[in-house]
């Protein structure tokens, strides 16, 4: 893939470790943090975003597929590594071999790695993923007897943790509540009958900063890592282009495809290289801002492939300056949740989404 050469997306490995630090001091003493940094670490890199919270004294990582974890062990990672969506037929033994975790949320996937312990000397550690209430992977909370079941077939394994998801924390206090007492019956069910403490683990960013007693041994912290989710914390990545045209045009002149603007008067009109093929989403049209020199600009039109218009009336710029696009700079911010509420979607999707496509630069 041939990256925007004019739009690029820095990564402050810098702000990542404030973050933690944010992060471990909300925290009671003790309590584990597991990195979530799935999908590229949410755009920003897997393998320096890891190596950076390693260094800093991270607990774990949580990772999506095996795949991913075995990327981290390769580069060098020791921490424990989490498999959140468990594992498919055929990738038990890379699980073994490359010292995984996986969230195993069914008895099939018990008689995989019973059958893999079977042909070598090793005895993996898994966490049990509970449902509590997200209707996605997981043990159902009130099924006992698939449970039971399960603990039955485990006799080679070693069950090290349980956890479950919560669903939502932002806007059901009342049903988090009830997932959480679940969750607790839960592991004082399998604690019971294993005889052992378990890592117990329900909270992300969305939790451990307004519940507590969600919190439980171990918190999987994800965009609150890439600076959201509470003010004290500093964005990791941010986007920046350049002015590439600057023109004026005439009142009633129309701007971009399906001529959704028309200018109300004679208006100097910039053009900035992104658009939605790097990730910057369509449905800002008429309605984002960027920063320019320390002010905020407007963009008019539709979001096309590769740019978007901005209307610089009251913007002493020329080409070649640098725009910001999203993220923070000097002298002002613009913050990925900010861009993503205009956009109708969420901060996770748009860092994801720009991250991924646009070339990287680490500072």
């Amino acid at each position: 893939m041939i990256n925007n050469p004019y739009t690029y997306a820095r990564i402050s490995l810098k702000n990542l470790q404030h973050n933690l630090g944010v992060i471990r001091r909300t925290l009671r003493q003790g309590t584990r943090v597991m990195a979530v940094v799935k999908s590229d670490a949410y755009g920003h890199g897997l393998v320096p975003v890891s190596k950076t919270l390693e260094q800093g004294g991270i607990d774990g990582f949580g990772v999506a597929f095996v795949d991913e974890g075995i990327v981290l062990r390769q580069a060098g990672i020791t921490a424990p590594i989490y498999i959140l969506s468990g594992f498919q037929r055929g990738e038990e033994a890379l699980l073994i071999d490359n010292s995984l975790t996986p969230l195993v949320y069914s008895t099939a996937q018990i008689e995989l790695l019973n059958r893999a312990v079977g042909t070598r000397n090793l005895s993996p550690a898994l966490h049990l993923k509970i449902d509590t209430g997200m209707g996605r992977l997981g043990f159902v909370y009130d099924d006992i007897g698939t449970l039971g079941k399960a603990l039955r077939g485990m006799k080679r394994l070693n069950i090290t943790g349980v956890a479950t998801h919560l669903s939502a924390p932002r806007d059901s206090r009342p049903f988090t509540t009830i997932q959480i007492q679940r969750f607790q019956a839960v592991r004082q069910f399998l604690e019971t009958a294993l005889s052992k403490k378990l890592i117990a683990h329900a909270a992300n960013t969305d939790t451990f900063f307004h519940y507590p007693g969600a919190v439980f041994d171990m918190v999987r912290s994800g965009i609150s890592l890439y600076g959201y989710g509470q003010k004290d914390l500093k964005p990791v990545l941010s986007v920046f282009s350049r002015l590439i045209s600057v023109k004026t045009l005439k009142k009633g002149y129309s701007i971009s495809y399906g001529r959704t603007y028309r200018l109300k008067k004679n208006t100097t009109v910039g053009v900035i290289p992104v658009g939605y093929a790097d990730g910057y989403l369509r449905s800002l049209s008429n309605k984002a801002f960027v920063g320019i020199n320390g002010k905020k600009v407007y963009s008019i039109g539709r979001v096309t492939m590769n740019h978007i218009m901005i209307d610089m009336h009251n913007v002493p710029a020329r080409v070649g300056d640098e725009v910001l696009i999203m993220g923070q700079d000097d002298s002002q911010r613009i913050g990925a949740d900010t861009v993503a509420t205009l956009g109708s979607t969420i901060s996770y999707e748009l860092l994801c989404s720009m991250g991924t496509r646009l070339k990287r630069i680490y500072e």
